[in-house]
């Protein structure tokens, strides 16, 4: 149907602060998933694997990082709506004072 959007993404926990793509994402396409409230799109802020995550609301640096509703990790920087999650921005430990 023309308009529509085609699903390229999945949240998993409506708590999520991330997606997961379902294909490789190019920086600039729009990123779409739906959840109980309906369709939700967001465009990607730079290149995303398949598989991988982005972030859907914004994470402060050193915030939690929500995956099945239960935390994955701490934001080593700040990290924007439609950002890929993975390595280079996330942590498994809170950073050291």
């Amino acid at each position: 149907m023309m308009g529509e959007k085609q699903i390229n993404a999945m949240i998993i926990n409506e708590k999520d602060h991330v997606i997961m793509t379902t294909e490789t994402v190019k920086k600039g396409q729009t990123l779409c998933y739906r959840d109980t409230g309906g369709c939700h799109t967001l465009t990607a802020l730079e290149d995303i694997p398949k598989y991988h995550k982005a972030v859907v609301k914004a994470v402060k640096r050193g915030e939690q990082v929500l995956k099945y509703g239960e935390n994955i990790g701490h934001a080593l920087a700040d990290i924007e709506p439609g950002a890929w999650v993975h390595t280079h921005n996330l942590s498994d430990y809170p950073e050291e004072e």
